[in-house]
This record gives structure tokens, C-alpha cells and sequence, in this order.
């Protein structure tokens, strides 16, 4: 009798085990991927979307402060997977994104400079939209549309280690373009568009910086 209450309680203390490795197991792979991806987005009014998606099991909270916007992840067993969009105006000449996860996982940070938003007033100059997806595999994809008769350029500054892409008025009867881009070593990546209207007048807006 002795024996069999034993192997009762060594068959409780091991499924208890199994199943708090189960439990510790999901938590870390929760932990892992609360960010699945996201795509930044500048609409043809000057404004900028940011979507992301999120697993099952992750819930967010927007803040904002006057330098940043934080998109902060948690752990909520009663959240679905699902994709979210915000809209921002660019202020300052700035857009912040900054995300956070309640166990301080290294996530990105991402800084555009542009245009305030309501200063453009449907002038956006030779880019008219773009958009930047970012997959876990530290790849980045920029998809983006110029205006009419514009030439476009892709070129690299290696002693600064910044993607340019050069728009310059042309004959070009292209309007949409794609590129993949990789994260350098330290994890950061930065892209900046050129516009040349004429030789005096180069502006280096947008400008991406994620780190």
C-alpha cells in the first residue's frame, strides 16, 4: 500500500513538473516574439501609419511624450493575435517610435525626419509615398512611388553607412519602386532620400533611422 501511495505521489510531482514546463516554455516564447513585424507608412498626405502585427497572448499600450511615441507590449492570456494601425503628424521635423516590452527586450527604435505634417500642404516633392516592413529576420523592405519624370538612384555612404536614394527631375516614366535592405552589424539601419530639384537646391528628407 505504501508503495502504491508513493508512486502517486512521484506520478503527481511529475506531471506537475511537465506541466510548469510547459507553462514556462510558452512564456518564453511569448517573450521572444511579442514584435512579430511592422511597417511604417507615409500617406500621400504627409502623414505617417505605423501597423504592426502581435501574437496571441500579447496585449499593447500607446503613450506619447513630447519626444517620443512608445509602443509598450505585455503579456494578456485573453489577447488574439491581430494587426493594429495608428496615424501620426509629423511635428517638430521629427517622428519618434520607440517600443518597449514589460521583460526589456531589445527592441527598435525608429527615427524619421520630415516635413511637419501640416506644413506640406499636399506638396510632398518628388517622393509621393513610402513605406518601410520590418521582419524579424532583420531584413527591411522599402517600397515607395516618386512623382512623374523622375530618376531614381540607389547609392551607399560607407564611411557614414547610410542608403541613399537619389530622385532627381528627369525623364523617367517608372513610378514605383522596391528594395531590400539588411541591418548593419550593430543592428541598425538607416536610409535617406536625396531630392535634387535643380544643383542649388539637395534636400535629404525623409531620412529613416532605426537602431
Amino acid at each position: 500500500m505504501k508503495h502504491l501511495l508513493l508512486g502517486f505521489i512521484t506520478l503527481a510531482l511529475v506531471l506537475s513538473a511537465c506541466s510548469r514546463e510547459e507553462v514556462v516554455t510558452d512564456l518564453n516564447a511569448t517573450d521572444k516574439n511579442m514584435l512579430e513585424s511592422f511597417e511604417i507608412k507615409r500617406n500621400s498626405d504627409g502623414s505617417y501609419a505605423l501597423t504592426h502585427e502581435i501574437i496571441e497572448g500579447v496585449a499593447v499600450d500607446y503613450s506619447a511624450t513630447k519626444i517620443q511615441n512608445e509602443i509598450y507590449f505585455y503579456s494578456d492570456v485573453d489577447a488574439e493575435k491581430h494587426s493594429i494601425t495608428q496615424n501620426y503628424n509629423v511635428e517638430n521635423n521629427t517622428l519618434n517610435f520607440v517600443f518597449l516590452d514589460e521583460n526589456n527586450s531589445k527592441l527598435p527604435r525608429v527615427s524619421i525626419l520630415d516635413d511637419n505634417t501640416v506644413e506640406k500642404g499636399g506638396d510632398l516633392g518628388l517622393l509621393d509615398t513610402y513605406s518601410l516592413v520590418f521582419n524579424q529576420d532583420g531584413t527591411a523592405q522599402l517600397d515607395f512611388k516618386v512623382e512623374t519624370g523622375v530618376d531614381v538612384a540607389f547609392g551607399y555612404n560607407e564611411a557614414e553607412n547610410i542608403n541613399d536614394i537619389y530622385l532627381t527631375e528627369g525623364s523617367s516614366t517608372q513610378l514605383n519602386y522596391t528594395q531590400t535592405y539588411n541591418k548593419e552589424a550593430d543592428g541598425s539601419l538607416r536610409i535617406d532620400f536625396v531630392q535634387t530639384a535643380d544643383k542649388a537646391n539637395e534636400t535629404k528628407k525623409p531620412r529613416v533611422i532605426i537602431d
